[in-house]
């Protein structure tokens, strides 16, 4: 795809079974009917107490659970196909990355190996066993069993690709080492606990696809204590955009008298209403594009998180734009923490995080409840906000101190400065201390999930440190919890506050 292009995302999917049926909600006293005195007299009725409604409870249920595997259906279908694989194995910065965390350190010992070589450290794989969740192809456990890993169990719930994955190990001499299991890993029966789960679960917008809640299940169910996770932290940004692919789309209808002799221009209103719509785009940024620092606006440790706290995600922002520009859409992005020794339960229990990787910024939050700005040990300038309403699991905290370097997508290393949070301690004394980090960032390697355009009703002109701030919640949708919505309050300078909803992602197609 050409640079700047914008394409509406596909209905591609992870695989993630489908959510428990919902129950309907319990009456509080204060909700029934009568006087106050005799609603708190009464016995509260749990559901399956209420008169009459018991079957029509079932009944409702179970049409919510039948549509719910329906989309799923859809979904693990849809991962039947080469392209996707193809899309997701091609992009040298996914895969490589994936590749430098599950192995590093292993081929530091000097085995000869092909292709670039991953950064020294401790062999974290070897000798371990590890649960791949969404194997797809098997490509991320065989680079567990090429670091050394003495079992390793590929969970995949397309039949099609479970079988495409077996292939994959007899070819590579690991049949002996990986074993398939074929389904949903919430249906899954390990014989063991393993010491390490790795799964390649982000989607759009980081949260397209649902399937990171897969992944908490299968780290409740079977991963050891102070086992490992791969990779262990995602973050979310945000900043202002231009976009010049949706620029030269609206400036067409102007230039089609010039070639043509018919004026158009009257179309140029119908045209952005079009465009600019409450639909998610994805499309490929670059830094230049970016018209104030971006702010960090959420993190997730997935140790800890809970699949309630990923039921509404978000956060305050607030930056400055660099001059005079055109802003036509918020980007989102995330990037994704790689772990690079053994988890101490000794650690603190305080989750603290500040980054500036390829022009990134950690949020931070104060009592007052204030936007601040703060100076980076780089002497970097970073934009940082209130976000008090985002549960701890995913809150960034002011108190992070300590410093290492990292690998971006391959690249050069950046500047990493990170606490030890309640569960992942990186050994800054280690001279090989590399955390890799996948970054989608408009500053990074381009990757295949790009970025993720909020587009605003019509082109605002900003100037130079023109105030851009608000709020960001993201949720999966009511009707399909694989699809995602976005809620957004913003204010550009003084135009006032504004309010728009997202969707990414329209009803998967029936398939039985």
């Amino acid at each position: 795809m050409e640079p700047h292009q914008v394409k509406r995302p596909r209905l591609e999917a992870r695989e993630r079974p489908g959510l428990e049926a919902r129950e309907r909600p319990r009456l509080e006293p204060r909700e029934w009917p009568g006087v106050e005195a005799e609603a708190r007299e009464r016995p509260r009725l749990e559901p399956r107490e209420w008169p009459g409604t018991e079957a029509e409870a079932r009944e409702w249920q179970g049409a919510e659970a039948e549509a719910r595997d329906r989309q799923d259906g859809a979904y693990f279908h849809s991962y039947s196909d080469v392209s996707i694989h193809e899309e997701m194995i091609a992009d040298s910065a996914r895969t490589g990355c994936y590749r430098r965390a599950l192995q590093q350190g292993y081929w530091g010992r000097g085995a000869a190996r092909p292709g670039p070589q991953p950064g020294a450290g401790v062999g974290l794989l070897q000798g371990r066993t590890v649960l791949d969740v969404g194997a797809g192809t098997g490509i991320l456990s065989v680079f567990c069993a090429q670091a050394g890993a003495a079992r390793v169990y590929a969970a995949e719930a397309s039949v099609v690709m479970a079988e495409r994955a077996r292939e994959v190990f007899e070819a590579n001499g690991l049949s002996g080492r990986i074993s398939v299991l074929r389904g949903r890993v919430e249906e899954a029966r390990l014989p063991e606990r393993v010491d390490a789960i790795v799964s390649e679960w982000m989607g759009y917008g980081l949260m397209y696809e649902s399937m990171l809640r897969s992944v908490l299940h299968a780290r409740d169910h079977w991963l050891k204590p102070g086992g490992l996770l791969f990779p262990c932290q995602a973050e979310l940004f945000i900043a202002p955009v231009n976009d010049p692919a949706l620029q030269e789309r609206l400036s067409f209808w102007a230039g089609v008298k010039e070639q043509h002799g018919v004026d158009m221009a009257c179309m140029a209103a119908f045209a952005r209403r079009c465009l600019m719509n409450d639909e998610m785009a994805v499309g490929a940024l670059h830094g230049e594009d970016v018209l104030a620092r971006p702010s960090m606006f959420a993190t997730i440790n997935l140790y800890t998180v809970t699949e309630q706290q990923l039921g509404r995600l978000g956060g305050l922002f607030t930056t400055s734009s660099f001059g005079i520009a055109t802003m036509h859409a918020f980007a989102i992005w995330f990037s994704v923490i790689f772990p690079t020794s053994a988890r101490s339960d000794s650690a603190s229990d305080n989750h603290a995080t500040t980054s500036t990787v390829d022009g990134r910024q950690a949020s931070r939050h104060k009592d007052d409840g204030q936007f601040e700005t703060s100076t980076n040990s780089d002497g970097r300038r970073a934009s940082t906000a209130f976000a008090s309403s985002v549960p701890s699991a995913y809150t960034v905290n002011p108190t992070a101190s300590s410093h290492c370097t990292v690998t971006a997508n391959g690249g050069n290393l950046q500047t990493f400065n990170r606490c030890a949070d309640s569960h992942v301690a990186f050994d800054a004394n280690a001279d090989e201390c590399e955390p890799v980090v996948l970054s989608t960032s408009p500053f990074a390697e381009e990757t295949h999930w790009k970025q993720s355009l909020l587009y605003l009703d019509e082109p605002v002109q900003v100037f130079q440190d023109t105030v851009i701030k608000g709020k960001i919640t993201l949720t999966p949708a009511e009707d399909n919890p694989r699809h995602l919505r976005v809620a957004l309050i913003y204010e550009i300078g003084d135009s006032g506050k504004q309010t728009k909803i997202f969707k990414m992602g329209e009803d998967f197609s029936s398939y039985d």
